[in-house]
């Protein structure tokens, strides 16, 4: 996909707020807000933006249980594949599919209230489909920061920018119409609060009052979106990491070398098999391997093992459960 250098800049401005305006874009990369809505109408209709979505602190949403799961399987049909994928995509509670090659055959994140409930839909996941499924790597989510895409204007994010989910204790009391714009933004997180209005039946003043306390209580973090990287000319990783020697001042290098590395857009803190994972775009594996190598040098007293996924479908990525999945239809309406 061949994409200008106005392109780019337009991408790294909206993924630093999804919400920007056209005004507020052009003043940043220097043209007419004209212009922006131009590019920006173009990388929708390319289907270079795929999705924009809220990103948000299940902690404080009162989703505490963030468990991710690396499957392999072993006598799928194309036809079973199928209808397991379309289920994994209807769950409610399945807000993470992504289809790999390497380790894992694809990762799952299962979102939930508390451990009976999370354990409902595993038991669920594994009536239906266990018997194919020939390796379960767990993943305990303990915290996602995502930075901003530094490589789109050839920078490391030097400023530290970052939006941080989970790892919190504080819970944040919501009411039906905070969880009923949160489930509206997770769908479409540039939706005009005429429009949320509208669905909601309510006055836009009160969304706007709403919204405001949901960004000031950082429930709600940024205004993201979902790349479709391949348009890009990009590789997507998501990379595991074993970590040893829990040396604090080793951790902080670690994660300040991700977090200014321009590639590096996704650092998930966990438990389990795996203590860290990342999520690399990246134009090519030779630049993943020179990565991954500077990464052994600098670090090795602390990782242990690396395991490398490449993600060739990304089917859902938010990290939230559509609380409201009604509000679709009302939207669509």
């Amino acid at each position: 996909m061949n994409i200008t250098e106005l392109d780019k800049k337009i991408l790294f401005e909206l993924d630093k707020d999804g919400r920007a305006s056209y005004s507020k874009i052009a003043r940043s990369v220097k043209t007419s807000p004209q212009v922006v809505k131009y590019h920006f109408e173009q990388l929708i209709e390319k289907g270079i933006i795929k999705h924009f979505w809220a990103f948000t602190d299940y902690d404080k949403m009162d989703y505490s249980f963030f468990w991710g799961y690396w499957l392999k399987f072993a006598g799928l049909t194309k036809e079973k594949e199928d209808e397991m994928y379309k289920y994994f995509n209807k769950h409610k509670y399945i807000p993470i599919v992504q289809r790999a090659d390497g380790y894992a055959d694809v990762l799952i994140g299962i979102i939930s209230r508390d451990i009976f409930h999370h354990n409902e839909i595993l038991q669920e996941i594994f009536s239906k489909y266990g018997k194919y499924i020939t390796m379960s790597d767990i993943f305990v989510g303990l915290g996602f920061t995502k930075f901003p895409r530094s490589y789109l204007i050839n920078k490391e994010n030097k400023f530290q920018n970052s939006a941080i989910s989970g790892g919190t204790t504080k819970k944040t009391k919501l009411s039906e119409i905070d969880r009923k714009i949160i489930s509206i933004l997770l769908v479409d997180g540039r939706m005009e609060f005429t429009k949320i209005a509208e669905i909601l039946d309510v006055s836009v003043g009160l969304v706007h009052k709403h919204f405001n306390r949901l960004e000031r209580d950082k429930v709600i973090t940024k205004i993201t979106f979902t790349i479709d990287y391949q348009k890009l000319g990009l590789l997507l990783y998501r990379v595991c990491f074993k970590i040893i020697h829990f040396d604090k001042k080793k951790i902080d290098d670690l994660y300040n070398f991700c977090s200014s590395h321009p590639n590096i857009i996704n650092y998930v803190k966990g438990m389990g098999t795996w203590e860290l994972l990342l999520d690399i775009e990246i134009e090519s594996r030779k630049e993943l391997r020179d990565l991954i190598r500077e990464m052994k040098n600098k670090f090795k007293d602390i990782i242990h093992r690396i395991e490398i996924n490449e993600i060739y479908e990304m089917d859902k990525f938010t990290q939230m459960a559509i609380e409201y999945p009604e509000l679709l239809k009302k939207k669509n309406e």
